[in-house]
């Protein structure tokens, strides 16, 4: 499997269970009771409408562990909702998608997009290592229509088929938007791929393959170079045909590696705006600036409480923080206002998923990066988490000695923007280490 988003803090998912404060950065609260809640999607409208990951089921199929790589037998049942709110809170449930629970990470629904008032989904993922078919209605787009979930695209098919970055077999479609023209593009953060896909045909297009990003970790699956997987997540789409993607490298996750990419309509990619820290979604705001997602940030000592923001993209270095201090954010839509809707907990007990509205974010002032992450590695300095404060980035750790083995938990923890429980955090680093060896021994095993 390859590396992909939803490692970066689903190793972590029922551990939380009260142990992080639900920092709202000042949002108002206007749905609860969600499961990993990855993408929102505010419709034309004005409605808002939510997609979760589930908690599995009572049925028992293989599937590969996300910690250790090896096949394990997971949970599977349609947990997975499409939630509409309406104005007043009310939540009602639109439909349900497969969720499976593999270990402690749940795979179910990842995103949402409206054409013409139909409501459109990706979901699900498949891997080389389960067979050549994929179950139904999973890593795909979906089409949700009065309550009846069907197949649009198998994202699944054009990677078995194609493979088109040439590492492990591995589909897991997530980001999703439409276009201008009515095409729906869609981020395959299992693939490393940006495909295309016409919603009344099925078609689907790939638009380009992204290519690995430099890591202090050697790659099996890349004749052990110095890199990691790109993950491609959120995508924006303009009138001419351009695309700009959000990438959130694989493990270690080290900050300042995300950025967002510019695709041009003949499939050329570039870099547009860099310096960011694990970005999960990118959207265009009503004011006409591209608004990221970051879910939180890792450092040596694991991750850090309550870093999850929302940036304001502008090109290069440039860009700004507008909410800070959010609990696991993972994806965010405007009204016409310049309202945000935002999903936090994305990791977190069951139940424990919110969508918190940002009045007017689009006329919030922004703090550049940079600045926010040094008033961050100050008040990490004052409470004992070093490693970012000394100013770990992605170019120092790249240079940094190659290190897949896994570490012993530190005595000291870190306390920075929460109240987290310290048998909480030794679970967290010890569960990242283990995920990272493996998937290096995995690696190498395949290979």
């Amino acid at each position: 499997m390859k590396t992909k988003f939803v490692v970066a803090v689903a190793i972590l998912l029922f551990m939380l269970a009260g142990s992080v404060v639900q920092a709202q950065g000042g949002g108002e609260t206007v749905a609860t009771g969600l499961n990993a809640p990855m993408g929102v999607l505010v419709a034309p409208d004005g409605s808002v409408w939510v997609i979760d990951s589930g908690v599995g089921g009572d049925e028992e199929i293989p599937f590969i562990s996300p910690q250790t790589g090896q096949e394990i037998t997971a949970q599977f049942g349609d947990s997975a909702r499409i939630v509409q709110i309406a104005a007043d809170g009310t939540q009602s449930d639109v439909a349900t998608l497969p969720s499976v629970l593999a270990g402690m990470e749940p795979i179910g629904g990842a995103r949402l997009a409206m054409v013409d008032g139909t409501l459109y989904a990706t979901a699900g993922q498949m891997l080389g290592e389960l067979g050549t078919d994929a179950m139904e209605n999973s890593a795909a787009v979906l089409k949700i229509e009065d309550g009846q979930v069907s197949e649009v695209a198998s994202t699944w098919v054009v990677e078995r088929d194609q493979n088109p970055d040439g590492t492990l077999v591995d589909s897991h479609p997530y980001g999703l938007t439409a276009a201008p023209d009515g095409s729906l593009w869609v981020t395959d953060a299992g693939a490393n791929d940006l495909l295309k896909v016409d919603p009344s045909s099925g078609d689907i297009e790939l638009v380009t393959a992204f290519d690995a990003v430099p890591s202090p970790l050697p790659s099996p699956t890349r004749d052990n170079a110095l890199l990691t997987d790109p993950v491609p997540t959120g995508v924006v789409v303009d009138d001419s045909g351009t695309a700009y993607v959000s990438l959130l490298p694989g493990f270690p996750f080290i900050p300042g590696s995300s950025k967002v990419v510019q695709v041009s309509p003949g499939g050329e990619v570039s870099d547009y705006a860099t310096g960011l820290t694990m970005l999960t979604d990118l959207r265009l705001g009503p004011d006409g600036n591209m608004y990221a997602v970051q879910v939180g940030q890792f450092t040596e000592q694991g991750p850090v409480p309550n870093m999850g923001r929302i940036i304001r993209i502008k090109a290069g270095d440039a860009s700004e923080v507008v909410v800070d201090g959010l609990s696991f954010p993972t994806s965010i839509d405007f009204n016409a206002n310049g309202d945000a809707y935002v999903t936090i907990n994305g990791v977190g007990a069951p139940g424990s998923g919110e969508v918190v509205k940002f009045a007017n974010l689009t006329g919030m002032t922004g703090t550049p990066v940079s600045e926010a992450d040094a008033a961050a590695a100050a008040m990490m300095a004052e409470t004992g988490d070093a490693s970012m404060a000394e100013g770990d980035s992605a170019e120092a750790m790249a240079t940094e000695e190659p290190a897949p083995a896994a570490q012993e938990a530190p005595a000291t923890l870190p306390t920075s923007g929460g109240e987290p429980v310290v048998a909480f955090w030794h679970l967290v680093i010890l569960g990242a280490a283990l995920w990272g060896v493996g998937r290096w021994v995995k690696g190498y095993a395949v290979g």
